[in-house]
Protein backbone atom coordinates (compact mmCIF):
# COMPACT_ATOMS: atom_id res chain seq x y z
CA UNK A 1 0.00 0.00 0.00
CA UNK A 2 1.65 3.33 -1.00
CA UNK A 3 1.65 5.59 2.53
CA UNK A 4 -0.13 9.00 1.62
CA UNK A 5 2.20 11.96 2.20
CA UNK A 6 -0.28 14.28 4.37
CA UNK A 7 -0.77 16.93 1.26
CA UNK A 8 -3.89 17.42 -0.08
CA UNK A 9 -4.06 19.77 -3.24
CA UNK A 10 -7.24 21.65 -4.11
CA UNK A 11 -8.91 22.59 -7.49
CA UNK A 12 -11.93 24.03 -7.82
CA UNK A 13 -14.38 26.55 -9.93
CA UNK A 14 -15.83 27.94 -6.44
CA UNK A 15 -13.70 31.30 -6.25
CA UNK A 16 -12.94 32.93 -2.97
CA UNK A 17 -16.35 35.37 -2.87
CA UNK A 18 -17.82 33.02 -0.98
CA UNK A 19 -17.23 30.16 1.83
CA UNK A 20 -17.67 27.03 -0.30
CA UNK A 21 -13.47 26.96 -0.31
CA UNK A 22 -13.47 27.27 3.48
CA UNK A 23 -16.26 24.27 4.07
CA UNK A 24 -14.04 22.06 2.00
CA UNK A 25 -11.23 22.90 3.89
CA UNK A 26 -13.17 22.00 6.93
CA UNK A 27 -14.57 19.07 5.80
CA UNK A 28 -10.74 17.60 4.91
CA UNK A 29 -8.98 18.78 8.30
CA UNK A 30 -12.23 17.11 10.35
CA UNK A 31 -11.28 14.29 8.68
CA UNK A 32 -7.47 14.69 8.85
CA UNK A 33 -6.41 17.47 11.19
CA UNK A 34 -2.42 17.02 10.34
CA UNK A 35 -3.79 17.31 6.36
CA UNK A 36 -1.47 20.03 4.78
CA UNK A 37 -3.68 21.57 2.59
CA UNK A 38 -1.88 23.05 -1.00
CA UNK A 39 -4.63 25.69 -3.00
CA UNK A 40 -3.63 24.46 -6.59
CA UNK A 41 -6.78 27.19 -7.87
CA UNK A 42 -9.89 28.09 -7.03
CA UNK A 43 -10.19 30.41 -10.13
CA UNK A 44 -10.93 28.09 -12.65
CA UNK A 45 -13.72 29.60 -14.72
CA UNK A 46 -17.43 28.30 -13.76
CA UNK A 47 -17.84 24.66 -15.23
CA UNK A 48 -14.74 24.35 -16.65
CA UNK A 49 -13.67 21.00 -16.50
CA UNK A 50 -11.18 21.03 -19.34
CA UNK A 51 -9.34 23.94 -17.56
CA UNK A 52 -9.59 21.94 -14.38
CA UNK A 53 -7.92 18.86 -16.27
CA UNK A 54 -5.29 21.36 -17.57
CA UNK A 55 -4.27 22.65 -14.36
CA UNK A 56 -4.52 19.72 -12.39
CA UNK A 57 -2.38 18.16 -15.18
CA UNK A 58 0.34 20.82 -14.78
CA UNK A 59 0.37 20.69 -10.63
CA UNK A 60 0.19 17.28 -9.97
CA UNK A 61 3.79 16.27 -10.99
CA UNK A 62 5.52 18.54 -8.72
CA UNK A 63 4.15 16.66 -5.83
CA UNK A 64 5.43 13.84 -3.81
CA UNK A 65 4.64 10.50 -4.06
CA UNK A 66 1.21 9.68 -1.96
CA UNK A 67 -0.19 13.45 -2.05
CA UNK A 68 -4.00 13.06 -2.69
CA UNK A 69 -5.17 15.78 -5.19
CA UNK A 70 -8.86 17.09 -4.75
CA UNK A 71 -10.45 18.51 -8.04
CA UNK A 72 -14.42 19.89 -7.78
CA UNK A 73 -15.23 21.28 -10.62
CA UNK A 74 -18.76 20.10 -10.62
CA UNK A 75 -21.51 20.78 -13.16
CA UNK A 76 -23.54 17.83 -12.47
CA UNK A 77 -23.27 17.81 -8.61
CA UNK A 78 -26.45 15.63 -7.16
CA UNK A 79 -26.82 14.13 -10.96
CA UNK A 80 -25.72 10.68 -12.20
CA UNK A 81 -21.89 10.76 -12.66
CA UNK A 82 -19.91 9.36 -10.60
CA UNK A 83 -17.79 10.17 -7.72
CA UNK A 84 -14.63 8.84 -7.42
CA UNK A 85 -11.09 8.10 -4.97
CA UNK A 86 -8.23 6.06 -6.71
CA UNK A 87 -4.50 5.58 -7.24
CA UNK A 88 -3.09 6.10 -10.33
CA UNK A 89 0.56 5.64 -10.34
CA UNK A 90 1.85 6.75 -7.37
CA UNK A 91 -1.08 9.69 -6.32
CA UNK A 92 -4.32 9.85 -5.23
CA UNK A 93 -7.04 11.23 -7.20
CA UNK A 94 -10.41 12.16 -5.52
CA UNK A 95 -13.68 13.92 -7.38
CA UNK A 96 -16.31 13.69 -9.63
CA UNK A 97 -15.64 11.35 -13.20
CA UNK A 98 -16.67 14.11 -15.30
CA UNK A 99 -13.53 14.37 -17.37
CA UNK A 100 -11.37 15.92 -14.98
CA UNK A 101 -9.31 13.31 -14.77
CA UNK A 102 -9.12 13.44 -18.54
CA UNK A 103 -5.38 14.10 -18.64
CA UNK A 104 -4.33 11.45 -16.06
CA UNK A 105 -1.89 8.84 -18.65
CA UNK A 106 -2.17 5.88 -16.79
CA UNK A 107 -5.37 3.95 -15.66
CA UNK A 108 -6.08 3.59 -12.04
CA UNK A 109 -4.78 0.84 -10.35
CA UNK A 110 -7.50 1.09 -7.22
CA UNK A 111 -10.68 2.65 -7.37
CA UNK A 112 -13.75 2.77 -6.02
CA UNK A 113 -17.31 5.10 -6.36
CA UNK A 114 -17.91 7.41 -3.13
CA UNK A 115 -21.86 7.19 -2.56
CA UNK A 116 -23.35 10.62 -1.18
CA UNK A 117 -25.06 9.29 1.88
CA UNK A 118 -28.10 10.64 3.23
CA UNK A 119 -26.22 13.40 5.27
CA UNK A 120 -25.27 14.65 1.43
CA UNK A 121 -26.78 17.85 0.29
CA UNK A 122 -27.77 17.29 -3.65
CA UNK A 123 -25.32 20.70 -4.46
CA UNK A 124 -22.20 20.32 -2.41
CA UNK A 125 -20.72 16.78 -2.39
CA UNK A 126 -17.30 18.75 -2.29
CA UNK A 127 -17.87 19.66 1.06
CA UNK A 128 -20.08 16.66 1.96
CA UNK A 129 -18.50 13.34 0.27
CA UNK A 130 -15.14 14.43 -1.87
CA UNK A 131 -13.70 16.57 0.89
CA UNK A 132 -13.90 14.14 3.93
CA UNK A 133 -12.55 11.20 1.00
CA UNK A 134 -9.54 13.19 0.52
CA UNK A 135 -8.84 13.78 4.69
CA UNK A 136 -9.67 10.27 5.10
CA UNK A 137 -7.03 9.23 2.32
CA UNK A 138 -4.65 11.57 3.28
CA UNK A 139 -4.81 10.27 6.49
CA UNK A 140 -4.04 6.35 5.94
CA UNK A 141 -7.62 5.43 5.53
CA UNK A 142 -8.00 2.22 2.61
CA UNK A 143 -9.58 3.46 -0.59
CA UNK A 144 -11.82 -0.30 -0.06
CA UNK A 145 -12.85 1.43 3.15
CA UNK A 146 -14.31 4.49 0.98
CA UNK A 147 -16.77 2.72 -1.22
CA UNK A 148 -16.97 -0.42 -3.46
CA UNK A 149 -14.87 -1.02 -5.75
CA UNK A 150 -15.04 0.50 -9.06
CA UNK A 151 -13.92 -0.85 -12.85
CA UNK A 152 -15.01 1.37 -15.21
CA UNK A 153 -12.62 3.56 -17.26
CA UNK A 154 -12.66 7.31 -16.56
CA UNK A 155 -14.49 9.61 -18.03
CA UNK A 156 -12.01 11.60 -21.04
CA UNK A 157 -13.68 14.85 -22.93
CA UNK A 158 -13.92 14.29 -26.53
CA UNK A 159 -12.36 17.66 -26.99
CA UNK A 160 -9.34 16.92 -25.46
CA UNK A 161 -7.40 16.77 -28.41
CA UNK A 162 -7.15 19.32 -31.46
CA UNK A 163 -8.63 18.02 -34.68
CA UNK A 164 -7.66 18.40 -38.06
CA UNK A 165 -9.72 20.08 -40.61
CA UNK A 166 -8.36 19.90 -43.85
CA UNK A 167 -4.96 21.87 -43.26
CA UNK A 168 -6.26 23.75 -40.40
CA UNK A 169 -6.18 22.69 -36.60
CA UNK A 170 -9.41 22.89 -34.59
CA UNK A 171 -8.10 23.87 -31.31
CA UNK A 172 -9.39 23.88 -27.74
CA UNK A 173 -8.21 26.68 -25.32
CA UNK A 174 -7.73 24.87 -22.31
CA UNK A 175 -6.14 27.81 -19.98
CA UNK A 176 -6.05 32.14 -20.29
CA UNK A 177 -2.93 32.40 -17.42
CA UNK A 178 -2.28 35.48 -15.39
CA UNK A 179 0.31 36.69 -17.85
CA UNK A 180 -2.85 36.32 -20.72
CA UNK A 181 -0.50 33.55 -22.03
CA UNK A 182 -3.44 31.16 -23.93
CA UNK A 183 -2.78 27.83 -23.82
CA UNK A 184 -4.07 24.90 -26.27
CA UNK A 185 -4.75 21.54 -27.05
CA UNK A 186 -2.37 21.37 -29.66
CA UNK A 187 0.49 18.51 -30.84
CA UNK A 188 3.57 19.95 -29.05
CA UNK A 189 4.87 18.93 -32.75
CA UNK A 190 2.87 20.95 -34.25
CA UNK A 191 4.60 24.31 -32.81
CA UNK A 192 7.69 25.15 -35.64
CA UNK A 193 4.85 24.55 -38.33
CA UNK A 194 2.51 27.29 -37.07
CA UNK A 195 1.65 30.61 -39.15
CA UNK A 196 -1.19 31.49 -38.39
CA UNK A 197 -4.30 31.46 -35.54
CA UNK A 198 -8.28 32.67 -36.51
CA UNK A 199 -6.29 34.70 -39.70
CA UNK A 200 -3.74 36.50 -37.66
CA UNK A 201 0.02 35.48 -38.02
CA UNK A 202 2.12 34.63 -35.48
CA UNK A 203 5.88 33.53 -35.59
CA UNK A 204 7.30 30.46 -33.53
CA UNK A 205 9.89 31.27 -30.88
CA UNK A 206 11.22 29.39 -28.01
CA UNK A 207 11.41 32.11 -25.30
CA UNK A 208 8.85 35.25 -24.50
CA UNK A 209 11.77 38.00 -24.84
CA UNK A 210 12.19 36.97 -28.92
CA UNK A 211 8.72 38.61 -29.56
CA UNK A 212 8.69 41.99 -31.02
CA UNK A 213 6.49 44.68 -29.72
CA UNK A 214 2.71 43.44 -29.75
CA UNK A 215 3.68 40.11 -31.79
CA UNK A 216 1.58 37.01 -31.64
CA UNK A 217 4.07 34.16 -30.78
CA UNK A 218 3.27 30.24 -30.29
CA UNK A 219 5.87 28.79 -28.24
CA UNK A 220 5.84 25.66 -25.70
CA UNK A 221 5.24 26.82 -22.54
CA UNK A 222 6.35 25.05 -19.25
CA UNK A 223 3.29 22.51 -19.20
CA UNK A 224 4.81 21.34 -22.31
CA UNK A 225 1.69 22.15 -24.44
CA UNK A 226 1.61 25.14 -27.30
CA UNK A 227 0.61 28.20 -25.90
CA UNK A 228 0.01 31.57 -27.61
CA UNK A 229 1.90 34.71 -26.61
CA UNK A 230 2.53 38.41 -26.95
CA UNK A 231 5.40 39.78 -25.39
CA UNK A 232 4.79 41.86 -21.67
CA UNK A 233 1.18 41.74 -23.11
CA UNK A 234 -1.85 39.68 -23.23
CA UNK A 235 -2.56 37.29 -26.10
CA UNK A 236 -5.86 36.45 -24.88
CA UNK A 237 -7.10 39.65 -25.53
CA UNK A 238 -5.08 39.99 -28.73
CA UNK A 239 -7.48 36.88 -29.57
CA UNK A 240 -10.58 37.59 -27.46
CA UNK A 241 -10.48 34.25 -25.88
CA UNK A 242 -11.50 32.88 -22.74
CA UNK A 243 -11.33 28.65 -21.74
CA UNK A 244 -13.70 26.50 -23.40
CA UNK A 245 -13.45 28.89 -27.22
CA UNK A 246 -12.08 27.23 -29.77
CA UNK A 247 -9.16 28.66 -32.71
CA UNK A 248 -8.81 27.74 -35.75
CA UNK A 249 -4.80 27.03 -36.78
CA UNK A 250 -2.46 26.69 -39.44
Amino acid sequence: MLTPSGIVTLLTDFGTEDAYVAAMKGAILTANPRANIVDVSHAVSAFAIAQAAYLLDSAWHSFPAGTVHLVVVDPGVGGIRRGLAFLSGDHYYVGPDNGVFSFIGEPPSRAVELAAGGHASATFHGRDVFGPAAGRVSGGTPLKELGRTSNHALVRLPEIAAVKVGEAWQTLVLHCDHFGNVVTNLPPRTVKSLRAVNGTRLRPVRTYEEGEPNELLALLGSSGRVEFAVREASAANRLRVKPGETLLVT
